[in-house]
């Protein structure tokens, strides 16, 4: 009898190898639970990302979508970006910011050419007026066909973005820390700008003074070379890993604020290019022009001679061998 009970209590105790058992049908249970809500949640993720890209991509007219294998197989080895800002205050609508990315699959080269908005040029059946008329002339894709006729390129894709939503993005980063490099002043009808000189953070409303600001002896070239400047800035801060818990909130403001022809699977192979990239490597450039005045009014002259080698070296790819 005792027996019996001493074998019945030693039936109740699971043997070391049975509970080690069990402990690890346990974690693998917990393991694939949380697989598979890992998976749930990159897959709503996905879909919460491609219904805002919807609502940022424009098919233009003749334009086909290709399937994302095809996409991929014909990536172009130097890829074209024609970035566009826009001012929504301003009722005629033209492009106060004119700027090419130029991606190099090749060598992994980025550059960014920024081209002045009172840079002279011929406009498809308008004639030689300042590049940033062309947008009020005929929208995205008379700006398109001005920037490919006068640099003798392909634009592969444009993005174009509000001044507003810029302003918003700003301030949900919590500002932008940049050295002001001079005393700023000026008041319009519609901008006030009042930057006193040194490093601090700027919110959004002070950095849209700073990209704007161009009373001063540059002009509309300084005002190029500090929106250059502000942009690494943007970049930097933006794919800071303190960031990167922020893209919730930053991705409607940007759906919000920008249009473009890119299809999603390119526009993630972009970002995790600038990703990669130390963005001290960018290269940033303007197209080089001279001040001058032609009846009455002042433009941006092109260098035509200096252009045409920059484009061959930036966006065409073609290096210049020495003699």
């Amino acid at each position: 009898m005792e027996e019996g009970n001493n074998e019945k209590k030693a039936g109740n105790k699971a043997s070391p190898k049975k509970k080690k058992g069990r402990q690890k049908s346990t974690a693998s249970k917990v393991l694939l639970y949380s697989a598979v809500v890992l998976v749930i949640m990159l897959v709503a993720g996905g879909i919460w990302v491609k219904s805002l890209w919807d609502q940022v991509y424009e098919v233009k007219d003749g334009q086909v979508e290709m399937d994302s294998e095809v996409q991929r197989e014909s990536l172009p080895d130097i890829m074209t970006l024609l970035i566009l800002g826009l001012d929504s205050r301003d009722p005629v609508k033209r492009a106060d910011t004119i700027m090419l990315l130029s991606l190099n699959r090749r060598t992994n080269e980025i550059n960014i050419i920024s081209i002045p908005r009172d840079m002279r040029v011929e406009i498809p059946g308008y004639g030689l007026d300042k590049i940033n008329h062309a947008y009020a002339f005929g929208s995205v894709s008379l700006t398109r066909q001005a920037v490919e006729d006068f640099l003798d390129i392909k634009v592969d894709y444009y993005i174009t973005t509000d001044f507003e939503g810029f302003t918003n993005i700003v301030d949900l980063l919590g500002g932008i820390e940049l050295e002001v490099e001079q005393r700023m002043r000026y008041y319009g009808i519609d901008v006030t700008i009042e930057l006193d000189p040194g490093v601090q953070y700027l919110d959004g409303d002070k950095a849209l003074q700073y990209v704007r600001f161009r009373r001063d002896s540059e002009g509309d070239l300084g005002r190029v070379r500090r929106q250059q400047k502000f942009l690494k800035a943007l970049l930097q801060e933006m794919i800071a890993f303190r960031n990167i818990l922020m893209f919730p909130k930053l991705m409607p403001e940007l759906a919000n604020n920008m249009k473009t022809d890119l299809e999603l699977n390119r526009a993630i192979t972009l970002a995790n290019k600038l990703k990669s990239v130390d963005i001290e490597e960018i290269n940033t450039l303007t197209l080089p022009g001279r001040v001058g005045s032609i009846g009455g009014i002042s433009y941006v002259l092109p260098e035509e001679e200096e252009i045409e080698q920059l484009v061959d070296r930036y966006v065409r790819g073609i290096e210049k061998k020495d003699s």
